[in-house]
């Protein structure tokens, strides 16, 4: 195939002048070989192109590093370069407007579009065609057509849309018609000079409107900017589709154009104002702001970034997914009522195995903590379980464990748990972590159900599909037919399911093993589980309550009495802290005192019939005892006489201070004066005139008290 540059091209002077010959001379040799014929022993690449000067205006064009060097005469050190290191292939092709010269030819090094790659290619495979049937055959001659049918049968496209498609004889014989009428640029098509470059501001009757409207360049600009910004917020306000934005402008555009000065009627306007779909929908991305604040599944699922993780360097347990899943089989309760089973599911982030715990539920009841709590403890007793190091669970309710978690961490604090630092404080403590709230794609476990329920559950009799909408049916328009079977057998099934996942062959990261495969090499590889005893979990999963102390270490729970030996000396002082297991026997109640130290287990309130003696039995045991807790009491104390206590208080606080007198009022100045005499004789009888006056002075003051209380009366 022909490489050609812009640069390697000579024309018919320039290429008399290097090889020191006549233009004459030259002229001719071009035409010999461009006809297929040599120039001195030797074929030149010779084109023709539409130019200046020859038949027609073609002239001849020859590739310089087709010349042999020891032709050239007239060759400069830059010439001699330009030989020895021929240039690369064109670029692009186009023609002047005139069809004068070539132009836009330009070295690979500048390249950078696919579109100017495309014009090589097109370029380079069309000339290699005709240039083979031009230097091959003669015009009008039987062998040029068998030429052109030979070419048409094995010729390929190697370019464009018809890459791969044979090239019809029609289509040969065109481009050599347009090669000799009109050069090696008229066989490819002219790239616009305006390609990429926009045509329009916003439309062409709009922008017509616009232009007889003789605004300046700013304020036109400006009129564009405005309604831009209108189909930018018509998407970001929860316009739903392209019409609907073609419709809503319609209003905004016509008032714009009224407003600065158009003419046009009502009709024409709003046939002015139908915008192109193309332009509407060119500012749909806008919208993710309208799904961003007003639907959070949308943007959660299709449009908020996530980041990926591998489980290359976890172990067996070392990080456990929980969830609560519904499975999609029809069962039939014991009344004949239906339902689905519950299920609480346990994924085994490194070997994605899964531990599941199946319940039916009454109607109208769901899953609640207690029933994961029962599934957790049976996974910690299962040997190819135990503890998990740390807990991947839903923010739902039936994992908010509250209190539970610190006896968790209490469990755990005994095992290898490691610290996480890009977590939450308490997520570090409790050893947990929450998937973010209503966002499912950031639950890991959500992958296990989809592979349970279309590969395995699927297979078991009554399964419905997770569409509640589309129940697979045996028969349409009835219910569908449930498990055969009562809940030991489903129980059996769902084994048989879970077995069967752990078999079964799965990618990610494990490349193509089952959970079981990659369980064998992690024992292989010398893992141990670490299991707990299951009534150890359940006195550290309780429901907590204080309850008072009564005589004989009893307290009430739930309406009945239990009681407790150790809580005698109890009595009347302190509380008990009572915890009920949520898994297990209910009724075997933990009691703990108020630092949260195990005292036992409670036990019923026995009574004795009216007569029994053993009841009085009891009745000295309890009362022997609490005498002995007393005795103990006073032998870790001494009797102390508590008023030598207070006097010894009293003296070391200090005795009661005295204050001096300020002053010294009285109720009357006839009192003072008597009290006055009465401090200065002592001995003195009072006279029998002074006694007078002084009951008159006491009638006096009666009269006025007297007054007072009828006036306030």
């Amino acid at each position: 195939m022909l490489s050609i540059t812009q640069n390697n091209l000579l024309d018919t002077a320039s290429f008399a002048q290097l090889v020191d010959i006549s233009i004459r001379k030259a002229r001719a040799a071009l035409a010999n070989c461009h006809n297929g014929k040599t120039w001195r022993g030797t074929r030149l690449n010779v084109l023709i192109n539409k130019g200046k000067g020859g038949k027609s205006g073609l002239q001849y064009l020859v590739q310089r590093d087709s010349i042999p060097p020891q032709f050239l005469k007239n060759v400069s050190a830059h010439d001699a370069s330009t030989i020895n290191n021929p240039f690369p292939i064109i670029e692009s092709v186009n023609a002047a407007a005139d069809n004068s010269a070539i132009t836009d030819l330009v070295p690979v090094k500048q390249a950078s579009t696919p579109q100017v790659k495309y014009k090589v290619d097109e370029f380079n495979f069309k000339l290699d065609i005709v240039k083979r049937v031009i230097n091959e055959t003669d015009q009008y001659t039987p062998e040029r057509a068998a030429l052109i049918k030979e070419l048409a049968a094995t010729a390929r496209y190697t370019y464009g849309k018809r890459r791969g498609q044979s090239v019809s004889e029609n289509a040969i014989r065109d481009w050599i018609n347009k090669y000799e009428h009109g050069g090696m640029l008229r066989i490819c098509r002219k790239s616009r000079n305006d390609n990429k470059k926009k045509r329009v501001m916003i439309s062409k009757a709009w922008d017509k409107a616009v232009k007889n409207l003789k605004l300046n360049e700013d304020d036109q600009l400006k009129l564009v900017d405005e309604l831009k910004r209108r189909f930018k917020s018509l998407w970001r306000s929860g316009t739903p589709s392209v019409p609907t934005v073609q419709l809503n402008v319609l209003s905004f555009a016509m008032h714009q154009l009224k407003e600065s000065g158009c003419m046009l009627d009502d009709a024409e306007l709003r046939s002015t104002c139908k915008f192109p779909e193309k332009l509407i929908s060119s500012f749909s991305h806008y919208k993710l702001a309208n799904i961003h604040r007003n639907d959070a599944a949308k943007y959660a699922a299709k449009h908020t970034p996530r980041i990926k993780r591998h489980r290359n360097n976890l172990e067996p347990m070392e990080w456990v997914a929980g969830d609560v899943h519904h499975i999609d089989i029809i069962f039939q309760r014991e009344d004949g009522s239906t339902c689905t089973p519950k299920a609480v599911a346990w994924l085994d982030l490194a070997t994605n195995r899964t531990f599941i715990t199946t319940f039916i539920m009454k109607p109208g009841e769901m899953i609640r903590r207690e029933h994961v709590l029962e599934s957790f403890v049976a996974m910690c007793a299962d040997p190819s379980w135990g503890v998990p190091t740390r807990l991947y669970v839903d923010r739902g309710g039936e994992y908010n464990w509250g209190e539970l978690i610190e006896d968790l961490c209490k469990l755990k604090h005994n095992l290898d748990v490691r610290s996480f630092d890009d977590y939450e404080d308490d997520t570090r403590n409790s050893g947990m972590n929450r998937s973010t709230a209503y966002v499912p794609q950031s639950k890991v476990i959500e992958g296990l159900f989809s592979s349970l329920e279309k590969a395995v559950f699927s297979q078991v009799k009554g399964f419905i599909g997770g569409d509640r909408m589309k129940n697979k049916t045996q028969n349409q328009g009835k219910a569908p037919m449930p498990y055969q079977g009562d809940f030991e057998a489903f129980e059996n099934s769902l084994k048989v399911c879970v077995d069967y996942y752990h078999i079964k062959g799965q990618q990610g990261h494990l490349n193509g093993d089952s959970p079981i495969q990659r369980f064998k090499e992690f024992i292989a590889g010398g893992w141990r589980s670490t299991v707990l005893d299951p009534e150890d979990l359940a006195i550290a999963f309780c429901k907590k309550a204080f309850r008072e102390v009564r005589p004989g270490g009893v307290f009430s729970w739930a309406g009945a009495e239990y009681r407790h030996d150790s809580l005698i000396a109890l009595a009347g002082i302190r509380k008990v802290e009572v915890g009920e297991p949520y898994i297990g026997d209910k009724n075997r109640l933990v009691l703990f005192d108020e630092a949260g130290h195990l005292l036992g287990i409670a036990e019923p309130v026995r009574q004795f019939a009216f007569g029994d003696v053993s009841g009085a039995g009891e009745q000295s045991r309890q009362a022997k005892l609490h005498r002995q807790h007393v005795y103990g009491l006073e032998s870790e104390t001494d009797k102390l006489d508590l008023e030598n206590e207070m006097r010894s208080a009293v003296e070391v606080m200090g005795g009661t201070p005295l204050a001096d007198v300020g002053n010294i009022i009285s109720i009357s100045e006839k009192h003072a004066q008597v009290a006055k005499e009465g401090r200065d004789n002592p001995n003195k009888s009072i006279k029998q005139e002074d006694s007078d006056k002084q009951f008159e002075l006491l009638g006096v003051l009666n009269k006025k008290a007297e007054a007072k209380k009828q006036a306030a009366g």
